[in-house]
């Protein structure tokens, strides 16, 4: 099962990347860390196991909670005052 999840998360990126915006790109980035996690998650079995868990939590699963945060934060802002350009 996790590894058809990786192989989704994988072909996933093939839309992310053609729809990307620049408005878009903190999005993007979080479905990356996503990507990442679910990469980690199966590699963890064969080798590293200690660290590519670290990695799936702490890079994968944190880092798209927090690119998920930003990209929430700077669409909020920009719809709120629209005459503020915020790149984040």
């Amino acid at each position: 099962m996790t590894v058809a999840v990786a192989a989704v998360a994988i072909v996933g990126i093939v839309p992310v990347a053609i729809q990307y915006r620049e408005r878009s790109r903190w999005f993007a980035v979080g479905y990356g860390m996503l990507v990442v996690a679910a990469l980690a998650t199966n590699l963890e079995d064969l080798f590293l196991g200690g660290l590519l868990n670290a990695t799936e939590h702490a890079v994968g699963l944190m880092g798209a909670g927090i690119a998920f945060l930003v990209a929430a934060y700077v669409h909020r802002k920009r719809e709120i005052e629209p005459g503020v350009v915020d790149d984040g």
